[in-house]
């Protein structure tokens, strides 16, 4: 990829930005206008929540294209990816028998008495 056309997308990413922190401004104030209205002039609650939350629906939506869910980046699905194949290795010969770290050790259960007869059980 070459210089001009790293600079054109990276062009394009900082203007959609610019454009939803606007969108995210004009929500918010939009939504403080509707807030003070609310309470001056008593209007039904729910016209404002469905304005705010309808409009602030779209914005989180936007948000979420533009910067993506937080803690997955570029690279999350690749990481994933390694991650379970890493798992996968780790785990591959483990079928036969648990290792030490994988063994529950109840010494109550060995200290137990057997007070009853197999036959006893149905």
């Amino acid at each position: 990829m070459s210089e001009e056309e790293k600079y054109r997308i990276a062009q394009r990413k900082v203007a959609r930005t610019k454009k939803f922190y606007k969108h995210l401004s004009a929500w918010m104030f939009t939504s403080i206008f509707l807030m003070i209205l609310f309470f001056v002039l008593r209007m039904p609650p729910w016209i404002t929540l469905v304005v705010v939350a309808g409009w602030g629906i779209g914005v989180a939506s936007e948000a979420v294209e533009i910067f993506g869910f937080p803690g997955m980046g570029e690279n999350w699905e690749e990481r994933k990816i390694r991650e379970e194949l890493d798992r996968m290795n780790r785990h591959e010969g483990h079928h036969e028998e648990p290792s030490d770290e994988q063994t529950l050790d109840l010494p109550e259960l060995r200290k137990a008495e057997k007070k009853w007869n197999d036959s006893d059980i149905v």
